[in-house]
């Protein structure tokens, strides 16, 4: 009698200790995501979205230059801003970094990017636009830019049909122009490292209670 006793309270004490270990796992994991430390981009609250998108299948009669190279093609890359200061009504909200491949063929043809000098990106309304104008100087004059038109309230995730790319250069004698519209862009958020790694922990403590159910 003394055993049975003895096993009715192991039983009756198993589920309080996986309720336990269950407990001190969900506490691992807030002190791995408390680990990861705490990003100092939050007192601007910078948020990163990738961006991509295709070019019509070809460009506007009359066109030269780099729109014409990139019909058919298509752009692809990450841009981060401060979502606080969005939307932008009349104001101009400058993006802090960017990084855009303007791609044909799986060749890069060129890159838009904070990195390089004359390149300059920005939100106004509900306008996206990265430009270059990174050769000007006497004999050069080179004006890129990349223009996508997304619906009223702009806050950096959202999906349009509308922009274009222009090519508004001058090349010492030569004057070229020419555009490109883009047929298709979609921006999203990229999710942050603490919610990646909050997703992993958690995911694993399922599996952890999924197996101890089992046995």
């Amino acid at each position: 009698m003394g055993k049975n006793i003895k096993s009715k309270l192991m039983l009756s004490a198993t589920p309080s200790r996986r309720l336990s270990q269950a407990a001190a796992n969900v506490a691992l994991g807030f002190a791995m995501l408390a680990a990861i430390g705490t990003d100092p981009a939050q007192a601007v609250n910078l948020k990163t979205f990738n961006i991509s998108g295709n070019f019509a299948p070809t460009p506007l009669d009359g066109s030269v230059g780099l729109p014409v190279n990139l019909a058919n093609g298509s752009f692809n890359g990450t841009y981060t801003v401060d979502v606080d200061k969005l939307p932008a009504s009349s104001s101009f909200v400058d993006l802090t970094s960017w990084t855009i491949n303007l791609v044909n063929d799986n060749t890069v043809l060129r890159t838009l990017s904070n990195s390089l000098a004359g390149n300059t990106a920005y939100i106004q309304e509900n306008i996206l636009a990265f430009a270059d104008a990174g050769l000007l100087t006497k004999q050069n004059h080179n004006l890129y830019s990349l223009e996508l038109y997304f619906d009223s309230n702009f806050t950096g995730t959202g999906s349009t049909n509308y922009g274009i790319f222009l090519d508004n250069s001058d090349l010492g004698s030569v004057q070229k122009s020419g555009i490109t519209a883009v047929t298709f862009a979609k921006s999203e958020l990229v999710p942050e490292p603490r919610t990646i790694a909050g997703a992993v922990v958690f995911a694993t403590i399922g599996l952890w209670l999924k197996r101890k159910q089992k046995a």
